[in-house]
């Protein structure tokens, strides 16, 4: 099946196979793979960012991974952890993409390399969605030398899935973070060959 087909498929089971209801913001596909971004309803009525992969075999869905975080109002960057690019690029290289995005995140994420932010990330025009953050690389690096002094740390130890179309990439990835162990999803918006904009959502292992 093609990837507009894949997509079609959860969107139409989305909110049964979740057992939440789900405003969808953002769809990627590529081969059997399918990753939706959501505002989600959690059971308590609150509302919260989620994160769903699903694989996809002859029309019908095998499998499901997904984490839910709670919606924050108020944000270190004035972003919501929803808004922004919503529409992909088709005519983007989703190969490209995902070169660029998978290097971002083994440099920065994995390795903990962060001595040339710039040449990942858009400078101080990278948006970000996570609430944690400021915007730009200076949010960035704001964020983990805090971390940083008080002897905690943000590493990833293993990239899981990715999956890219146009000019998105989404990966789930496990790590560690202030001593926790989490799963984290990241999305990446791609141009002119570095990362422009990022949401993300960390959940529990």
């Amino acid at each position: 099946m093609s990837n507009e087909a894949n997509k079609q498929v959860v969107l139409a089971a989305i909110d049964d196979t979740t057992g939440r209801k789900n405003q969808v913001h953002r769809v990627l596909a590529q081969g059997d793979f399918v990753v939706t971004h959501a505002t989600t309803t959690l059971p308590d009525g609150g509302q919260a960012a989620a994160f769903d992969l699903w694989q996809i075999a002859d029309g019908r869905i095998t499998g499901h991974w997904g984490d839910q975080e709670p919606i924050v109002e108020q944000t270190a960057n004035g972003h919501t952890q929803v808004d922004g690019v919503a529409v992909i690029d088709a005519t983007a290289d989703a190969d490209a993409t995902r070169r660029v995005a998978e290097e971002t995140v083994r440099t920065i994420l994995v390795d903990n390399d962060f001595s040339d932010l710039d040449h990942y990330l858009a400078g101080e025009s990278y948006i970000q969605h996570n609430p944690r953050f400021a915007d730009g690389i200076s949010g960035l690096a704001a964020a983990v030398g805090e971390l940083a002094k008080s002897g905690q740390s943000l590493k990833y130890s293993d990239v899981l899935d990715v999956v890219a179309d146009g000019n998105f990439a989404y990966f789930r990835s496990v790590g560690v973070l202030a001593g926790a162990d989490l799963v984290f999803h990241d999305l990446f918006r791609v141009a002119d060959g570095r990362a422009v904009e990022h949401w993300d959502v960390i959940a529990p292992r």
